[in-house]
């Protein structure tokens, strides 16, 4: 299903950029991501956080409304990873997300070349794949490898579709632009039914217009 849904995706994208005369760029980042994990039972309510190193870069699209305000869409590859060690073995994951970004924005002139601007909108993901694998501490050999989309574990399943919003600012001086802000998770991922899994996280990055 991920390959229909990227091709559909940047189909979409590509026939509003050529109808709407839309500024095409390229953009890429850093943004490391919480999943904070509630687990409710007859005890009570456990918290724990996974904390993940991201990254992400991908193409956008521009549509100008006026002057200072426009729509950007894009779309991304995510990559998202984590690591822990134990006693018995060591612990890989490794997750892959399709991303289509919605951005509202609206700037400020500061001078006829600089630019400093605001924007918010939601963010459209697919998990394409979420491995996990076991290794030996000692021979770095895989114990076993664990598909965490795969529902039939219950342990680990999570979610593929998720639903974010991001909101931030931007710095544009020419066609250069420096972007930061705020991810906040609206979806639960898990799928177990006494877990509430959502994730949140800042994000940085540059992109080219």
């Amino acid at each position: 299903m991920k390959k229909p849904f990227l091709f559909l995706a940047l189909t979409t994208l590509l026939l509003l950029a050529v109808k709407a005369e839309a500024q095409v760029g390229f953009h890429a980042g850093y943004s490391p991501q919480n999943l904070s994990v509630k687990v409710s039972n007859v005890i009570g309510d456990s918290l724990s956080t996974i904390r993940y190193q991201g990254f992400f870069g991908g193409v956008h699209y521009n549509f100008d409304i006026t002057d200072n305000l426009d729509v950007v869409a894009a779309l991304q590859i995510r990559m998202n990873s984590t690591s822990s060690k134990g006693t018995d073995y060591d612990t890989q994951d490794w997750q892959f997300i399709a991303e289509l970004p919605i951005q509202l924005g609206y700037a400020f002139e500061l001078t006829e070349d600089l630019d400093l601007g605001i924007f918010a909108g939601p963010v459209l993901s697919y998990g394409m794949s979420y491995t996990r694998k076991h290794t030996d501490p000692v021979t770095y050999d895989v114990i076993n490898s664990i598909d965490c989309y795969n529902t039939s574990l219950q342990d680990y399943a999570l979610r593929r579709f998720e639903v974010n919003v991001d909101g931030g600012l931007y710095v544009e001086y020419k066609s250069v632009m420096l972007f930061g802000g705020y991810r906040l998770g609206v979806l639960d991922l898990d799928t177990m039914p006494n877990k509430t899994t959502r994730a949140r996280g800042f994000f940085v990055g540059i992109g080219v217009n």
